[in-house]
């Protein structure tokens, strides 16, 4: 029986689909819900702009971390490029959001037990490690082709995931 499920989120909208899977089977079995944000360490600008594309987060993220500014960056390129701050701190903060975002989306599904993670490292094994610590029998993960080249050279997140986790696995597609 599953009492505790994981589920890993970037804030893309596939990560979402795995979230709102994630919730609706925590609810029907009455599981615990952990919700985990990878922070890779040594994020650069451009692949945290990737994470932040919803124009909601980027509105999120300059209130806290540039209170002073007039007017809102309408994109997060535009945001890292008007920050004088440290990125980091940017970062951090967008992880938050991502992981509030997604437990706002398991309450109104109905799941009564939401925890939110945010947690540096390398997405496999971070996911993998914290499935440990939290004691879950069940990860979900959203699915991203990287292309057939790609991922054969570099191998997806889900992928080492279904290789290495030592409870069930479900990836959305």
């Amino acid at each position: 029986m599953t009492k505790h499920i994981l589920v890993a989120t970037d804030g893309s909208d596939k990560a979402r689909e795995a979230v709102a899977m994630a919730a609706n089977i925590a609810k029907a079995l009455g599981a615990r819900l952990t919700i985990l944000h990878v922070i890779l360490h040594g994020l650069r600008a451009e692949e945290a702009s990737r994470l932040a594309e919803p124009e909601h987060l980027v509105r999120c993220v300059s209130a806290v971390t540039m209170p002073q500014l007039e007017r809102v960056p309408s994109s997060m390129g535009e945001f890292f490029r008007a920050s004088q701050g440290d990125i980091g701190e940017m970062v951090s903060v967008l992880g938050d959001r991502i992981a509030e975002d997604a437990a706002d989306i398991a309450r109104r599904i109905g799941v009564s037990s939401v925890e939110t993670r945010v947690e540096p490292g390398v997405y496999a094994e971070t996911i993998l490690k914290v499935a440990e610590d939290v004691g879950a029998d069940m990860i979900v993960v959203g699915s991203r082709g990287l292309g057939r080249l790609r991922g054969m050279l570099v191998g997806s997140v889900s992928q080492k995931i279904i290789q290495h986790a030592h409870c069930s696995v479900m990836v959305v597609r």
